[in-house]
């Protein structure tokens, strides 16, 4: 079977947690970084997030060798998958 995907950058799956905080309301949420590409990243959270939005994104390494991801990303696209949770698709606009 022919991989159709056509990303730039390849995505390297992840099992961190991520800390999200919405720039115009200041609400955060927590959740799970599932994969992580130059661009782009998806996160598992327990609320919806509207598509547009822009928060600001941090997850810690966890050893010294690694440092933190801190960026800013535009949120993509959420969607609720069946056991309640939500998957959102953000865009990396900027790094901290």
């Amino acid at each position: 079977m022919i991989n159709e995907d056509k990303r730039r950058f390849m995505r390297m799956s992840v099992d961190a947690v991520a800390q999200l905080r919405e720039l115009e309301s200041g609400k955060t949420h927590e959740g799970v970084c599932h994969d992580l590409s130059a661009t782009g990243l998806s996160v598992t959270i327990s609320d919806p997030v509207e598509a547009n939005t822009v928060v600001d994104i941090f997850i810690d390494s966890s050893g010294d060798m690694i440092q933190p991801l801190s960026a800013h990303a535009t949120v993509i696209r959420c969607s609720q998958e069946q056991d309640g949770q939500w998957i959102a698709g953000l865009e990396i606009t900027k790094f901290n």
